[in-house]
C-alpha cells in the first residue's frame, strides 16, 4: 500500500504552504535524517490506528492493530470524553506511537516526556523528576482515559512507569478538567495500554546492551486462547538494569503485564488485566551537589560527583489490576464500565548532605539525620459512561455522559537517625566507606485520603459540514482528609459542586485546514505547603487556546500552530531556598495573578513514504500580577525534533534517525551563603543530540543502535533547589536486537 498516491503527491505541489512546512522541517532537523526500519518485504501500515477501547469483531482488524503505528494521528477520549482524532481536538496534542518509542529507545514515561514538544523535564534528584508545560507543573496522568493522582515529590514511581506495557502515550496540552477533574493548565498525560487484539499467535523478543552495563530484555506475546478467537490474551515480561553515571548507584526494573479480552456476545466485550512493576534504585541521590564553596564562589564538581552513599536505596513496587466491559445497545449507543485498583509501596534509606565545602580542605558538609522513609499508597477508580449519537439538524451528533469516582489513600512513615557519622573531606567523597546512620523509631510523617466524585458530559454538535462545537461540563465533589501527623494537624478540606465548563469550536476551511478555539475554567487543589507547613489554597483561573491544524496526505502529516493564555490565582511558586518547618521539603508560596501566554508549533507525520518527522517549537512567558517572572527554573523557549529515514534502493534495509532538543536559558534565585544576598543559579541554553541506526537483517529480525547526548553536553537538571545543583546524563550508547514471531 502506498502512502502517497498520485493525488496526494499533487496536493503537495498545489499547496505552497505544504512545501514550506516540509522545507522548514528539513532545515530544522539540521544534518540528521531518519527512516522506516522495515524491509521491502514488509507491508507498511500507515492508516490511522484507533487506540480507544472500542469493541473489534473483525479478526483482520485486530491483527492490524498489532502493527507498529507511525508517528501520526490516533483517536483519544482523554481531551473531551469523545473519540476525537488529533485534528478534531481543539487543543494542542502530542502523540508518541509504539514505533516512535522504539526508534528512540524511550523506555520510561520520563524518557517520553523529555522528548515531548513543549515539555520541560527537571529533577529533584536522581530518583524523582517533575514536568512543566506552558510554565506550570504537570500533575495529571490518565490510564486509558481514567485519571490517577500523580505526586512526584514523594517519588511514588509514576514518572518511572515503563512504556513496555503501553501502545501509545498521548500528551494533551492545556487544561483538561473535563476528564481529569483538575483543570491544571499545563498538560495531561494519557497512557494507552497494549491490548489482547490478535486471534493468531504473534509476538516480539528484544534484547539490548548498553554503556554503563545496561542490559534490557523484553518478551511480548499475544494469541487467541480458544478456537474461535473470541477469547484472546497478551503478556509482556520486561527487565532492565543500568549503572548510574555517578560514583555509586545502579537501577533495575522488573515488569510483568497480562491482559485478556473476551467477546461474551456480539454486543459485549470484557477486558481484564494487571501489571506489576518493581523499581530498584541503589545509591540514589537525595537533593543535589552544593552550588557554592564557603568563600561564596561557585563549585565546579565533575558530573560523576555524588552526594549519596553505597548503602542508600529507594525501591518501589507498583501493582495494578483493571477490568473493562463494553456493551453495544444498538448501532448508535454503547455502555462502558472501567475499574482500576492499584497499590504503590516504597522503602528508602537516603543520605542528604547540606552546607558549603571549603575549596581546599573539603570541610563544611554535614549529613542530615533524616532519610528513612516508608510509603504506602492505594487507589480505586471507577468510571461509568454511555457514548453514542443523536440526530439534529439532519446530522448525527456525538455525545458522552458519565459518572466517575476515585479514591487515593497515601501514608508516609519516617525515622530520624540517633547517630550520624561526619562527612569529612567532601572533595574526596565518592559515596563508599561511609557508615549507614543508626536509625530511631518510625513515626507518622503524612497520611492523606483524596476522594473525587464527578458527573461529566460532552457533545460534539456539527452545525454544518464545516462548523462544529464541543460543549461539555464536569460537576465535581472533592475531599482531602489529612490526618494529624508530625508536621501538620488534622484537616478536612471539601470542595463541593465545582463546575468545570469546556467549550471548543472548530471550523474546517477544507479537507486540509481546520481552525479551532477552546476555553475552560481551572480549579486545582494543591499539596504544596508554605514555610509554616500550611497547605496552599486551590488554584483557580481560566485557560484559552486558539489554533490552526493542517493535515496533508490524508492527515498523515499534521501541522499545528497554537496560541494560548492562562490566568491563575494562588499558584504554587518555589519560595527560594526556604523549607517547610521541621523538614527538608521545599517550601512554596502563592503567586497571585499568574499569567502564562505563548505559542506552540508542531509538525508530525510522514513527509514521504520513507521519511517521518516530529518537530516542535514552544515559546511562552509566565508572570505574577506584579509582572515578576515566576517558575524561572523552566526554559521559556523549547525546540524538540526527531526524524527517521529509510535509505532507498539496495540500502532499503537500513534506517537512520536522529534528533536535536534545545532549551533556552533558565535560572533559579538562591541565597549565597557568604554574602546572604539572592543570586542567580543559571543554566545557559543547550542542545542535546541523539542518533539512531537500524538494520533489517530479515523481515523478522533487526538490530538497532542508539546514541543519546552525542556531543556529551554538560548541563544541569536541577538549578538552585535548596541551593544545590544536579547534572544531566552524559553520552550513552545502546545496541538492541529484535525478533518478530
Amino acid at each position: 500500500m502506498k502512502l502517497f498516491n498520485g493525488s496526494s503527491y499533487m496536493l503537495f505541489q498545489r499547496h505552497p504552504l505544504s512545501l514550506a512546512v516540509c522545507s522548514i522541517a528539513a532545515s530544522a532537523i539540521f544534518t540528521t535524517s531518519t527512516a522506516h526500519a522495515e524491509s521491502d518485504q514488509e507491508v507498511i501500515k500507515l492508516d490511522t490506528v484507533s487506540v480507544s477501547a472500542e469493541q473489534i469483531n473483525d479478526a483482520s482488524e485486530r491483527k492490524e492493530q498489532l502493527v507498529d503505528a507511525i508517528y501520526t494521528d490516533s483517536e483519544t477520549r482523554a481531551a473531551a470524553g469523545l473519540p476525537l482524532t488529533n485534528k478534531e481536538t481543539p487543543q494542542s496534542v502530542s502523540v508518541f506511537s509504539r514505533q516512535r518509542m522504539q526508534d528512540q529507545n524511550l523506555s520510561t514515561l520520563n524518557d517520553v516526556l523529555s522528548q515531548t514538544s513543549g515539555i520541560s523535564v527537571k529533577e529533584y534528584d536522581s530518583a524523582r523528576q517533575y514536568y512543566y508545560s506552558r510554565g506550570f507543573e504537570i500533575n495529571t496522568i490518565l490510564i486509558d482515559g481514567v485519571p490517577t493522582l500523580f505526586d512526584p515529590g514523594w517519588g511514588t514511581g509514576e514518572n518511572s512507569a515503563n512504556t513496555t506495557i503501553y501502545e501509545q502515550v498521548e500528551i494533551i496540552k492545556g487544561a483538561t478538567g473535563l476528564m481529569s477533574g483538575s483543570g491544571n493548565p499545563s498538560a495531561a498525560i494519557n497512557l494507552v495500554r497494549k491490548r489482547a487484539s490478535s486471534e493468531e499467535f504473534t509476538g516480539t523478543a528484544d534484547l539490548g546492551l548498553g554503556s554503563r552495563n545496561e542490559i534490557t530484555a523484553t518478551l511480548d506475546l499475544a494469541s487467541g486462547l480458544n478456537e474461535t478467537g473470541s477469547v484472546r490474551g497478551r503478556a509482556v515480561i520486561h527487565r532492565e538494569q543500568q549503572d548510574s553515571f555517578r560514583d555509586v548507584g545502579d537501577s533495575t526494573q522488573n515488569i510483568i503485564y497480562a491482559t485478556t479480552e473476551a467477546d461474551l456476545s456480539d454486543e459485549t466485550q470484557l477486558t481484564l488485566g494487571g501489571s506489576i512493576q518493581e523499581n530498584i534504585n541503589n545509591g540514589p541521590t537525595w537533593g543535589g551537589i552544593p552550588a557554592w564553596y564557603d568563600d561564596g564562589t561557585r563549585t565546579n564538581f565533575s558530573r560523576s560527583k555524588t552526594t549519596s552513599a553505597d548503602w542508600a536505596y529507594w525501591n518501589t513496587t507498583h501493582k495494578n489490576v483493571f477490568a473493562e466491559i463494553k456493551h453495544s445497545l444498538n448501532e448508535k449507543w454503547d455502555l462502558n464500565a472501567r475499574y482500576n485498583y492499584g497499590t504503590s509501596d516504597g522503602e528508602s534509606r537516603l543520605l542528604y548532605v547540606f552546607g558549603n565545602p571549603n575549596r581546599a580542605t573539603g570541610d563544611g558538609i554535614t549529613a542530615y539525620s533524616g532519610g528513612n522513609f516508608g510509603t504506602e499508597s492505594n487507589y480505586n477508580m471507577l468510571d461509568l459512561f454511555a457514548s453514542g449519537s443523536y440526530e439534529m439538524f439532519g446530522r448525527d451528533q456525538e455525545v458522552s455522559i458519565g459518572v466517575s469516582r476515585s479514591e487515593r489513600h497515601f501514608t508516609a512513615y519516617s525515622a530520624f537517625a540517633t547517630s550520624v557519622a561526619p562527612i569529612g573531606d567532601f572533595n574526596e567523597w565518592d559515596g563508599t566507606g561511609y557508615p549507614e546512620h543508626i536509625w530511631g523509631e518510625r513515626f507518622l510523617y503524612e497520611e492523606q485520603t483524596d476522594t473525587q466524585t464527578a458527573l461529566y458530559a460532552s457533545t460534539r454538535i456539527n452545525w454544518t459540514e464545516q462548523f462544529s462545537t464541543i460543549i461539555g461540563g464536569r460537576l465535581t465533589d472533592l475531599e482531602i482528609d489529612r490526618k494529624a501527623a508530625a508536621y501538620n494537624d488534622a484537616q478536612v478540606i471539601e470542595h463541593n459542586g465545582i463546575f468545570t465548563p469546556y467549550l471548543g469550536v472548530l471550523y474546517s476551511f477544507n479537507d486540509t485546514y481546520t481552525a479551532y478555539a477552546s476555553y475552560t475554567e481551572i480549579f486545582s487543589p494543591q499539596n504544596e505547603r508554605s514555610q509554616s507547613g500550611e497547605v496552599l489554597n486551590p488554584i483557580s483561573g481560566n485557560s484559552y487556546e486558539l489554533g490552526l491544524k493542517a493535515g496533508f496526505a490524508e492527515d498523515q502529516l499534521l501541522a499545528t500552530v497554537a496560541v494560548f493564555k492562562t490566568l491563575q490565582d494562588d499558584l504554587a511558586a518555589v519560595d527560594g531556598t526556604n523549607t517547610v518547618s521541621g523538614s527538608v521539603d521545599q517550601a512554596y508560596k502563592e503567586a497571585e495573578g499568574a499569567t502564562s501566554k505563548g505559542y506552540e508549533i508542531e509538525l508530525v507525520g510522514a513527509l514521504t513514504e520513507t521519511w517521518e518527522v516530529q518537530l516542535g517549537w514552544t515559546k511562552y512567558e509566565v508572570e505574577d500580577a506584579q509582572g515578576e517572572k515566576i517558575n524561572t527554573e523552566q526554559p521559556r523557549s523549547i525546540f524538540k525534533s526527531y526524524t527517521r529515514y529509510q535509505l532507498p534502493g539496495a540500502l532499503n534495509k537500513i534506517t537512520v534517525g536522529g534528533g536535536i532538543n534545545w532549551e533556552s536559558e533558565s535560572y533559579s534565585t538562591a541565597t549565597n551563603p557568604v554574602s546572604g544576598t539572592p543570586e542567580k543559579v543559571q543554566q545557559e541554553a543547550f542542545a542535546l543530540v541523539s542518533l539512531m541506526a537500524k538494520y533489517q537483517i530479515t523481515p523478522e529480525f533487526s538490530t538497532q543502535l542508539n546514541v543519546d547526548n552525542l556531543t556529551d553536553e554538560t548541563y544541569y537538571t536541577n538549578i538552585g533547589t535548596f541551593g544545590q545543583i544536579a547534572y544531566g546524563s552524559p553520552r550513552t550508547l545502546s545496541l538492541s536486537a529484535k525478533y518478530n514471531f
